[in-house]
């Protein structure tokens, strides 16, 4: 859906231009695309259609030849923001936010939040680099390839908000997360910089890339699992996926309009005005990847032979079992006392 909303903004930048440098334009654009399921919905079929047309070609015929393509667009598109918010935006305040550690900002809830984002983020939690080994071949090194995926992420993640909180800062706006950031605050922000209207159109065709290359990545990962389980083709496993994700989709379009008012956990504490797109949105950040990060440990820790784990890394037997123990005992243990930590504290 959000997906949606990237390529929503990039055409209506490009056709109409940016509203008036007015929180209250800037506020009255994003409630008038939320308050129409229709064209909400319109966007998110968009989305998922250009989503599943990637994938239904294969791995090399359509996410790899993607890929090429994409990740040397997001990056481009990355580098040539980051260098103009610089230019035109208020670095050294940016920097300050981005590296300054403020230790009382520190919780079990933002640990839990961290935790998830860098599950997501490297697609660990949810068992997209599994699926991507799959396809290598025997003559790639698995353990070159988790530290430049590691390294490269980090430094595109500081890159993008280079590309971000200058412009924030230099417009004395609110750095707050989610939304409400992307597609509010930064609007506001380049309606008043010198070519404002073309370094927000790059900024939402960056977006939707991004979008749609995690997008690729995580239908590919269901897809796969049609396809070796059930014995589908692509094609048809495709489709489902992709319906599939459409139509539970509709639910988050809705939690913006039509269900607004639906709080389903009204009496939970901690969730009583929290819709579904908020219930889902905590549940797959905050439980599911923590989740599938701990499974994904405790089974390599336990399950793959030590001999397999020594060879594919090509690790030492030192460090066969160094890496046994970490994975045994180590990382459960610290992601179940995050999750138990942050479930305490909401109480």
């Amino acid at each position: 859906m959000i997906g949606g909303w990237t390529i929503a903004y990039a055409i209506q930048t490009a056709v109409g231009g940016l509203p008036p440098p007015q929180p209250q334009a800037v506020q009255a654009q994003y409630d008038a695309l939320l308050s129409s399921p229709l064209r909400m919905l319109a966007y998110h079929a968009l989305f998922m259609a250009a989503t599943a047309a990637i994938v239904s070609r294969g791995v090399s015929g359509g996410i790899e030849a993607a890929c090429k393509v994409l990740m040397p667009l997001l990056t481009a598109l990355m580098l040539l923001l980051a260098i103009y918010s610089i230019l035109e935006g208020n670095v050294v305040a940016a920097l300050r936010f981005l590296l300054n550690l403020d230790l009382q900002k520190i919780s079990p809830r933002t640990a839990l939040e961290a935790l998830g984002l860098g599950f997501f983020s490297i697609g660990v939690g949810l068992g997209l680099m599994i699926t991507y080994a799959a396809y290598s071949g025997a003559g790639v090194n698995l353990k070159e390839i988790a530290v430049v995926s590691v390294l490269a992420d980090t430094a595109i993640s500081f890159l993008a908000g280079l590309a971000v909180f200058p412009i924030v800062f230099a417009y004395g706006l609110d750095p707050a997360s989610g939304p409400g950031l992307v597609f509010i605050t930064l609007p506001l922000a380049f309606a008043q910089m010198p070519f404002g209207t073309l370094a927000a159109f790059g900024f939402f065709v960056l977006l939707f890339v991004a979008a749609l290359a995690s997008a690729i990545s995580m239908l590919e990962l269901v897809v796969a699992l049609l396809m070796s389980r059930v014995g589908l083709r692509r094609g048809p496993a495709t489709a489902i996926a992709a319906s599939t994700c459409f139509l539970v989709g509709i639910t988050t379009v809705l939690s913006f309009n039509v269900w607004s008012d639906w709080h389903p956990f009204g009496a939970v504490a901690g969730f009583e005005s929290a819709t579904v797109f908020d219930l889902l949105d905590y549940l797959t950040s905050n439980i599911l990847l923590p989740i599938g990060g701990l499974a994904i440990a405790l089974f390599a820790g336990w399950a793959i032979p030590d001999r397999m784990l020594v060879e594919e890394l090509g690790l030492s037997p030192a460090g066969g079992r160094v890496l046994r123990s970490l994975l045994r005992y180590v990382a459960p243990a610290a992601i179940a006392a995050t999750a138990f930590s942050a479930a305490i504290s909401s109480y």
